[in-house]
């Protein structure tokens, strides 16, 4: 399998989604809890902005902003291990838990962060685990009304360019 090569690689807002292996039994609420902390722990711990959220069993979405200390790749790793380590002390498995590739895509204007933000709250109920987006307490969807929830959302300040008028 060759390596894919990203150009950009931090400093930039980045929608990222990991998937579980097909194999992997999903994900259950303490294992979830699991997530969020290394989800949070890691972007603490390497510098990176987390500005939106969603934990699901089987997958999982994130708006993150890496700084020049980090690339996204390093992080993801630094996300995926914390993960799958934790998770092996709750489980008898110790198969990596997430699919080796991510799907990352670099978001350019304010209406591009605000319409993926939009669906990675909406994932819980397009995939029928709840009625609404603030019934999943595994995403930021809270956090944005109420600054509640199992992780706390970065406050970033989304840069203005000739692009956000398109």
């Amino acid at each position: 399998m060759s390596r894919f090569r990203r150009i950009e690689s931090h400093s930039r807002f980045f929608f990222i989604t990991c998937s579980a292996h097909t194999e992997v039994r999903p994900l259950d609420g303490p294992e979830l809890e699991i997530l969020a902390k290394a989800l949070s722990g890691v972007c603490q711990k390497v510098n990176v902005a987390l500005c939106g959220y969603c934990l699901l069993p089987d997958h999982w979405h994130a708006i993150l902003l890496p700084h020049e200390s980090a690339s996204i790749c390093d992080v993801l790793v630094r996300i995926k291990t914390a993960i799958t380590l934790g998770i092996a002390r709750t489980r008898a498995e110790h198969w990596p838990v997430w699919q080796a590739r991510f799907y990352d895509h670099i978001l350019r204007t304010r209406r591009e962060f605000e319409e993926t933000l939009a669906y990675i709250h909406a994932n819980p109920v397009t995939t029928g685990l709840v009625e609404e987006p603030l019934g999943w307490k595994w995403s930021s969807a809270r956090w944005f009304i109420d600054g509640t929830g199992p992780v706390e959302v970065d406050k970033v300040t989304l840069p203005l360019n000739a692009w956000d008028r398109i």
